[in-house]
């Protein structure tokens, strides 16, 4: 009977072992996804006003492939990073970018801060709890 209680809770740890390696699984992708898309936006300052509100689940349609605008590039840049969630092991995974800007310094220079956000719903819980993973920076 002790040998069977004791197998029953090591089977109980290798379950929940499992589940919490997929949580920080999870984690580490929502990490790769957002530092991704605050590499795409240091890449197209230009148009950084663009990105400002961008949603994956409102993802513009028409991007660009070569030559592109800045404006094109940043379409592109969202339907891509849109692709590289919904491709993802993330349940639900849906991705925003705020950029705000603020005047620093006696001339007023304008700097943006860009937060990333990606979220998802939780594997452990059955999908009722949401993840969220923010990156924040200024490019």
């Amino acid at each position: 009977m002790l040998l069977g209680v004791s197998l029953l809770g090591l089977g109980l740890l290798q379950v929940q072992t499992l589940q919490h390696q997929r949580v920080s699984y999870s984690n580490t992708v929502a990490q790769l996804l957002s530092l991704d898309m605050a590499e795409r936006i240091r890449a197209n300052l230009e148009a950084i006003d663009q990105y400002d509100g961008a949603v994956t689940t409102n993802a513009p349609e028409g991007g660009c492939s070569s030559d592109c605008a800045p404006s094109g590039l940043a379409d592109q840049d969202v339907m891509d990073w849109r692709d590289a969630i919904v491709g993802s092991t993330l349940t639900s995974g849906v991705g925003s970018v705020d950029a705000t800007e603020r005047l620093v310094g006696g001339a007023g220079i304008g700097v943006h801060d860009v937060s990333v956000q990606v979220q998802w719903s939780d594997p452990i819980s059955g999908g009722v709890d949401l993840q969220t993973y923010r990156f924040e920076v200024e490019p």
